[in-house]
């Protein structure tokens, strides 16, 4: 059996291997795991025929033509993984792509739109302090100059890295097309528990929770561990934990508001020394735009009391900022039509974790497919789905974007 002819389920057990390590994989951006992965992405889609491209984003593209030259309708996730991350979150989306794409070949499917594939770059923030950063910069919510400025916590650059032996992949060509898509449908394995909790197996999703992500640095004082008085302590750690705790009170004082404090620096990091300097970052998600900014400004007050009552300096930084984002009702409705055609019960459900789709809404209509997680469980190596769903999701897929073509057939003008 070729690589073209393998099954989804073969064919993530294969990208499972790029960055594979005793806690799940690795796959940073332009790591050289993620370099392979990309690599493979390109083999399959032009052992079916596809023309791929990249952009200067790091961007894969793979086109499948249609009848007219319009704008592609286009689907896909990313192949980047967070550094404990599973073998479905974002690669399922992406591989799944080019799978429907081969089912529509495999039914001699005419389409009136083109149809694209993509696998989109550093989804995930983990090496550049960007979240969705490949759809954030196709989309044009981030500028290329203040990406290619970012750098890593090797204070690698985004330019270096991309220009580097892991970087923009040989071989394929570069495109500067920056046409908005006709319209835009991810398929995404949940990461969490409702469809499986509910017995359902497919998800049309409602909207995708907006995120606040703070940059806090706080400045204390180091000293000798025995020689320091409790009283007479700066204690930058301190200081730091009494902040993430209070954080912690806020926000599940607000019922669909979540806040995460998932990375601490501790500076000198020795155990007979006062910590001197703390930093950590802080995550925090709702559907609810006025909730999400009145926890923004929480964050702020909370860190500037405990710094003055502990007499140490804080710094807090917001270092991106992603508004909530409805999916498209005439995208649902399509959805609901390919779920209908395939005799499936699918829930309306929201979205707490965050998705190339809402950067992509900024200049298409979208929307976005879930199957179960189970367990919940999503972003740790025993992630899984089942081959059944797996498969399943992907027949989604491919009726999906038969009905969205017909829609935004009907709407063009008439050849005749």
């Amino acid at each position: 059996m070729s690589e073209a002819a393998e099954s989804i389920t073969s064919g993530l057990r294969t990208l499972a291997q790029f960055g594979a390590t005793p806690a799940g994989i690795d796959r940073r951006l332009f790591s050289p795991a993620d370099y392979a992965a990309r690599e493979l992405y390109v083999a399959w889609a032009r052992a079916d025929g596809r023309t791929v491209t990249q952009d200067r984003a790091g961007n894969v593209f793979a086109r499948r033509t249609g009848r007219s030259d319009q704008a592609p309708i286009v689907t896909g996730s990313h192949l980047d993984t967070v550094p404990t991350g599973g073998p479905y979150d974002g690669a399922y989306g992406a591989a799944a792509g080019l799978w429907a794409l081969r089912e529509l070949d495999s039914a001699d499917v005419e389409t009136e739109f083109p149809l694209e594939a993509v696998a989109w770059a550093g989804e995930e923030g983990s090496r550049f302090p960007l979240g969705c950063l490949g759809s954030s910069a196709f989309a044009g919510l981030n500028d290329l100059a203040s990406i290619e400025a970012l750098r890593d916590d090797d204070g690698v650059s985004f330019a270096e890295a991309r220009d580097g032996a892991s970087g923009l992949l040989r071989g394929v060509p570069l495109r500067d097309d920056t046409r908005a898509p006709s319209a835009y449908v991810e398929l995404h394995i949940e990461q969490g528990p409702v469809l499986e909790h509910r017995g359902i197996r497919l998800g049309n999703v409602t909207a995708i929770a907006g995120q606040r992500r703070y940059d806090v640095e706080i400045t204390g004082e180091s000293g000798h561990a025995g020689t320091v008085p409790m009283a007479l302590r700066r204690d930058a750690l301190a200081a730091a934990a009494e902040i993430v705790l209070a954080l912690e009170t806020e926000a599940s004082a607000h019922e669909g508001v979540v806040l995460t404090v998932g990375r601490l620096v501790v500076e000198p990091n020795q155990t007979n020394v006062i910590p001197g300097r703390v930093t950590f970052r802080i995550d925090a998600r709702s559907i609810d735009e006025t909730l999400l900014t009145r926890v923004g400004e929480r964050v702020v007050d909370h860190a500037r009391h405990v710094a003055a009552k502990r007499g140490v300096a804080a710094r807090i930084e917001q270092i991106e900022r992603r508004a909530a984002v409805a999916m498209d009702p005439h995208m649902r409705e399509a959805l609901s039509e390919a779920f209908a055609g395939l005799g499936e019960r699918a829930l309306d459900i929201p979205s707490g974790a965050g998705h190339d789709a809402m950067c992509v809404a900024a200049v298409a209509p979208v929307a976005m497919i879930f199957v179960p997680s189970a367990a919940g469980r999503s972003h740790v190596g025993d992630e899984y789905t089942s081959p059944a769903e797996l498969d399943l999701g992907v027949e989604a897929l491919a009726r999906a974007l038969v009905a969205i073509d017909r829609r935004l057939a009907k709407a063009l003008p008439s050849r005749s």
